[in-house]
């Protein structure tokens, strides 16, 4: 069996649904083990760190987040650009669209990096993450994302190699913009095969 989805109970519907989950599942040892558990749907979503290998710079975001502020810690994170992936959009696509939106730059080239689940435990949402090459004096917009999404964010530039100093110090502490910058450079920093 290892597991069966016995019962949903719709709990909350808004911008995210909310469900709780009866849950049956094998145990490592014999037998089994009954659980509820509550699950956030938000949709899959796609994520791109922009990288100009001329300049040898990233293209960060800045925006407020209600996770950090809740805990009362910083809650504007320095992140790559992100959203989610709109019904009958591939995840490129998803990336590309975001870029223009969020920084204002359309990558030339898209790496996959990889995908990954955000917070399964408590979560369904996975995240497609590249690396987009793009010609930073070459912007196809302003971003700063759009209005009517409520977003209200910074794009900026920086150095490579402060990219991940902020990785390093925690500056950078999100899940997104680190695994980005650490598959892309490599804990060390260095520049890969791209």
């Amino acid at each position: 069996m290892r597991y069966k989805l016995l019962e949903k109970k719709p709990l909350y519907r808004g911008f995210f649904k909310l469900d709780a989950y009866s849950v049956e599942h094998d145990r490592y040892e014999d037998g089994h083990l009954n659980i509820i558990r509550e699950h956030l749907e938000r949709g899959d979503a796609a994520a791109v760190l922009l990288y100009d290998k001329a300049s040898d710079e990233v293209l960060l975001i800045e925006q407020f987040r209600i996770g950090p502020a809740v805990r009362e810690d910083e809650a504007w994170l320095i992140e790559v650009v992100a959203g989610m992936i709109d019904p009958g959009e591939t995840a490129e696509e998803a990336a590309r669209r975001e870029a223009v939106e969020e920084a204002g730059f359309e990558p030339f080239e898209l790496h996959h990096l990889t995908r990954y689940y955000s917070t399964p435990g408590g979560s369904s949402e996975r995240i497609d993450l590249y690396l987009g090459l793009v010609d930073r004096n070459k912007p196809v917009g302003d971003g700063g994302g759009m209005l009517h999404e409520h977003e209200d964010i910074r794009p900026f530039w920086v150095s490579r190699e402060q990219a991940m100093a902020w990785v390093m110090s925690g500056k950078i502490n999100s899940g997104g913009p680190m695994l980005a910058l650490l598959l892309s450079f490599g804990a060390d920093g260095k520049i890969s095969d791209i």
